[in-house]
């Protein structure tokens, strides 16, 4: 990490939000959500003020497969209850006046931006002003576009970033603690890491570096309102995404490092597909979604949840995933799943009320928009909803990285803050990269 500073005694945290598998294991992306369709309309009834239609507010989120860049702000969301159907309305309200506006030719409106970890606060979501979607080339793939049979290779072994965290220990010891007296069945706990450069940061060079490392994950850029920086990252996790209809999920949890050495690397990825406590953790996140999807299907077939895992490789990091397919109910909107589904015991824990009281306690800063959702949604309800992970808040040459881990009964001190130092590697690295 060449020209960095990590802050060894940083002030305490403000507040701001190429190893063959069996093919059975072995993680194929899904097609994302195509791009809304752009068609004409008449001329606009409403259009924004000049300060509405600002350079500001810019928003930028590759899936695997589709780009999308945006700017400006035509309109905000503002709602006074922000559960799913009382967000569904007001965006369904705000992109059909937003369509009954725009010029001929426009394309067709839509939201995109934030959502916190707490879903009961206020998200930043906005109709921008300008839009345009680009298909996503992966680095190395063939130039007909068609897909390789190959994974992200496995990073050479490096020192594990950043500085002992005694907080964040002793924290997972209170919780393992706590967990065996039965306040809860699984916690997520997380920490922070401050680092510096000498000159403010190339966010783009940074996109582009994760995108070279880990060619299937979530890419963002998001500026986040109030002068708070730039929320940026790349996730492995997919929380949902809806096109006409047809829901796909792709819950992550369980995870360990990789290794450079390929027998080992094979090795690690066995042991984590057969570990008893990885499995349950991930038993609680596809069970808890389970059951809050049956609530936007018709029938029980109509939802296909696996009963096993399978294995998702990033550059850092092994993880048990488990693809979920479903065909929602007619009328159903992204953001009515979306809030459905947030916080999952992925990011939180189960049961979610408890471990949310557990987090509170013994976490000393406010995650804001860290382990929230980043995405988008069009007037048809067709979205596309990534978990805010492997990220940090950029403002001008400082960055704010943020990494967490499941803490379960059984698990140590040492052990999740070694998961969380991999974590944080994967913007680390980047960063290194460019600076």
């Amino acid at each position: 990490m060449t020209g960095f500073t990590v802050l060894d005694d940083p002030a305490p945290p403000t507040k701001m939000p190429a190893v063959a598998l069996d093919p059975a294991h072995a993680r194929r992306p899904h097609r994302a959500p195509e791009a809304p369709e752009t068609s004409a309309s008449a001329a606009p009834t409403w259009t924004p003020d000049d300060g509405a239609s600002s350079g500001h507010a810019e928003f930028r989120f590759a899936s695997p497969r589709t780009g999308l860049v945006a700017h400006g702000v035509r309109a905000r969301l503002d709602v006074p209850s922000w559960d799913g159907p009382a967000v569904a309305a007001a965006a369904q309200d705000l992109l059909a006046r937003a369509a009954g506006a725009r010029w001929a030719g426009e394309p067709a409106p839509i939201l995109v931006g934030a959502i916190p970890f707490d879903p009961s606060r206020p998200a930043h979501l906005v109709v921008p002003a300008h839009q345009s979607w680009h298909p996503v080339v992966s680095p190395g793939a063939p130039a007909d576009g068609t897909e390789e049979d190959s994974l992200p290779v496995a990073r050479p072994e490096h020192p594990l970033p950043g500085r002992d965290d005694a907080v964040f220990r002793a924290a997972v010891g209170r919780a393992v603690s706590r967990l065996e007296d039965g306040a809860a069945e699984k916690v997520v706990l997380a920490r922070t890491l401050d680092v510096s450069a000498p000159e403010p940061l190339d966010r783009g060079a940074v996109r582009a570096a994760v995108r070279r490392a880990d060619p299937d994950a979530y890419v963002f850029d998001v500026e986040l309102p109030g002068d708070q920086g730039h929320l940026v990252g790349a996730s492995p996790e997919l929380l949902v995404s809806v096109r006409d209809g047809v829901l796909h999920s792709h819950p992550l949890a369980g995870s360990a490092p990789r290794s450079a050495d390929p027998d080992e690397d094979r090795a690690t990825a066995q042991r984590l597909l057969s570990s008893e406590k990885d499995l349950r953790e991930h038993a609680f996140v596809t069970d808890a979604i389970r059951e809050a999807l049956r609530a936007y299907v018709a029938r029980e077939e109509d939802l296909d949840v696996p009963a096993t895992p399978e294995l998702v490789a990033t550059s850092h990091l092994w993880h048990l995933g488990t693809p979920v397919t479903a065909r929602l109910t007619p009328g159903t909107s992204v953001l009515d799943v979306v809030y459905a589904l947030h916080p999952t015991p992925a990011v939180c824990g189960h049961p979610q009320e408890a471990a949310r009281e557990l987090i509170g306690s013994l976490e000393p800063f406010d995650r804001g928009f860290y382990t929230g959702l980043v995405g988008w949604a069009d007037q048809a309800g067709n979205g596309e909803w990534a978990i805010v992970l492997r990220c940090g808040v950029v403002r001008g040459a400082d960055v704010r990285l943020f990494a967490g881990a499941g803490v379960v009964v059984g698990s140590t001190p040492e052990g999740e803050h070694a998961e969380t130092a991999v974590k944080f590697s994967t913007l680390l690295s980047a960063l290194g990269g460019v600076s």
